[in-house]
Parts: structure tokens; C-alpha cells; sequence
């Protein structure tokens, strides 16, 4: 057998084994199989027909260094959470103080009750450790079961466990759990007393994962928790009298807002659906007896049937955003257009 032909016989499954670790370690499931299945043709070609010395030589470093690549970039010590939305993004990177990649599966602008993951973003949230959600969001309960199948390692921490939900203010056409239930309120981000252990339960999962990085975790909750703190005292002071008082919302947001402060909150968006004309209408005569004077749009929605509200009943309109990264800053500002 010649010298050459040995030596590929020889190397040809080596290298196939080097570049399937790669595959494995570093691809989503349907990439995986797509990336061994070429390897394993590269490296038949490569055993059975004989190729120059050029060829040899370039087939040989193509195979070393996708192998040595694939595992290298998977040994790089860097753990990838993911979270739903921009406000758990914000918190889980002040937290994190850079020793953790932060990946949002619902951009700025995203409606996370209906928003279609794309293809491209699978691949960055197929490489994650930790999945922080909401817990009821109808993105999650959309996209959660096939994240977790195309990722067998994610790990998902359903921040709302453990918290005093709300029910009845948040229906949605397909939003009933088998038992009859109505799903709850999903906005606990709208809230700086359910923010605060929300953000307890994002420190603990983060050291449990990467206990090297407890310090550095326990000192950034340490100041967040006293940042919300005091976020949720100047709300307390600034809302104080206006116990009872209630505001108009599009799409029911505030709920959790609302309850800290003791405000009542009338959406005008029933079952997540369109309010029809009679629907409007009834909206604004209850609006008109309990003396709303604003009513709040988020930037996500059409304003078109809220202004049409607003006019009836006489009342201002506001833009918010509470799906803001700036979470603190639209918290406040939210506050602060209320008792305009």
C-alpha cells in the first residue's frame, strides 16, 4: 500500500471524529445532522478515491480546521442566558456584570403575546444554558416547548412562580388552561415590588449555574434590589393621592402597576381581541361615570380606536412603553404622564 494511501486510510476517521465532536457541540439538532452528513461524505470521498498531494493537503486542513474551530469556539467559558422581553434583558445584564451573553428572543418593538420567532433567531437561543420568561406571555406558551425540544440543556426559570398573580384582567382567545381556568396576568414586570423577586430569582438561578461568579452576582442584586427599592417608594409617595383613581389602557398592561398603587385600571381591549363599536361605546360611558382623564397607549398597538376613546370621553392620551429597556426610567415616566 502505498505511503500516501496509508496515511489518508489512517487520518480520514480521525479527522471525522474531530469535526462530529465539533458538529455536536456546536450546532442546533438540524444542523447537527446536516453538518455530520457532509462530514461523513467528505471524509468517504477522502477514503475511497486518491487524490493528489494539493488535493490531500487542502482537504486535510479544511477538516483540521472546522474540527479544531467547532470545539474551540465551544470552550471559550461563556455561559448564554436568554430572556423574553427588553425589561428582563436590562435586569439580567446589570446582574450578569458581563460574565454572561444576554439574549432577547422578543426585540424593541416586538408584540411578546404574538411575536414569530425566526429561523435565525433559533440559532442564537439553541446555544443557551438558561431561558428567564414571564411565565404566561402567549409568546412563551407559543415557543417555549419547541425551544426546550431543540435544546435539550436549556434550563427555563419561570420568574412568576411563587408570586401573587392576577386573574381576570388579561383574557386572551385561545387563554384557558384545561381545567377551566383563565391564565394570569402576565405584565409582573409592570410591578417593582414583584420586579424585586423577580430579580432574586434571576440572581439565584445565575449562581447556581455559574457559582465562580457568586460575588460579582450577589454585589449587582445587592444594588439593584436597593435601586427598586427606591423606585418603589417614590411611586408609593407620588401616587399616594390618588388612591382609587382610575385610568384607561389599551391593552391591559397595568394591572400589576395599578394594584401596587392602588389604582384601577379599564382596558379597552377585551379578550385580546379589537373592542368592537358597542364594546367602545360601553368603554366610554363607564369611563365618563368614574372620571378617567387619560388613557394610555403602548407603541406596540394601533392608536387609531384609543384616540377615537379618548375624544368621546374627553380625556389625553399617552404613549407608553413598558416593554422599554430603560425599564426604571418607563416605570416612572408612566407615573409621572398619569398624574399629569
Amino acid at each position: 500500500m502505498p505511503f500516501l494511501y496509508r496515511w489518508r486510510v489512517m487520518l480520514s476517521p480521525i479527522f471525522s471524529v474531530v469535526c462530529g465532536i465539533g458538529c455536536i457541540e456546536t450546532f442546533t439538532v438540524s444542523s447537527r445532522v446536516g453538518m455530520c452528513s457532509l462530514n461523513f461524505i467528505m471524509s468517504t470521498m477522502f477514503f475511497l478515491y486518491r487524490p493528489s498531494r494539493k488535493v490531500f493537503a487542502s482537504v486535510l486542513l479544511l477538516l483540521l480546521g472546522f474540527g479544531l474551530c467547532a470545539c474551540t469556539d465551544n470552550k471559550s467559558g461563556r455561559i448564554s442566558v436568554a430572556v423574553t422581553i427588553p425589561p428582563l434583558q436590562n435586569w439580567a445584564e446589570q446582574l450578569a456584570g458581563g460574565r454572561v451573553d444576554i439574549v432577547c428572543a422578543v426585540p424593541d418593538g416586538g408584540n411578546p403575546e404574538s411575536y414569530d420567532l425566526p429561523p435565525s433567531a433559533m440559532v442564537g437561543l439553541s446555544k443557551c444554558r438558561l431561558y428567564f420568561s414571564c411565565g404566561y406571555l402567549g409568546f412563551e406558551r407559543s415557543w417555549l416547548g419547541k425551544l426546550s425540544e431543540n435544546n435539550p440543556r436549556l434550563q427555563v426559570v419561570d420568574l412568576s412562580e411563587g408570586l401573587e398573580l392576577l386573574y381576570g384582567t388579561h383574557h386572551h382567545e385561545e387563554g384557558h388552561l384545561h381545567d377551566g381556568e383563565a391564565y394570569p396576568d402576565p405584565h409582573i414586570w409592570c410591578s417593582p415590588r414583584l420586579a424585586r423577586r423577580m430579580v432574586e430569582t434571576m440572581y439565584r438561578a445565575l449562581t447556581e449555574i455559574d457559582p465562580d461568579g457568586a460575588s460579582v452576582y450577589a454585589e449587582n442584586y445587592a444594588r439593584i434590589d436597593r435601586r427598586f427599592a427606591q423606585l418603589d417608594s417614590v411611586l408609593t409617595d407620588k401616587l399616594r393621592p390618588f388612591k382609587g383613581k382610575v385610568f384607561a389602557v389599551y391593552h391591559p398592561t397595568l394591572s400589576y402597576w395599578a394594584a401596587d398603587y392602588g389604582l384601577r385600571q379599564l382596558a379597552l381591549e377585551p379578550d385580546g381581541k379589537s373592542p368592537s363599536p358597542q364594546y367602545l361605546r360601553a368603554m366610554v360611558d363607564s369611563a365618563r361615570h368614574v372620571g378617567v382623564e387619560v388613557v394610555f397607549i403602548q407603541q406596540e398597538f394601533d392608536p387609531r380606536q384609543a384616540e377615537t376613546f379618548a375624544r368621546e370621553v374627553g380625556c389625553r392620551t399617552e404613549i407608553i412603553n413598558p416593554l422599554a429597556y430603560t425599564w426604571s426610567e418607563e416605570i416612572m415616566r408612566i407615573a409621572d404622564a398619569f398624574i399629569r
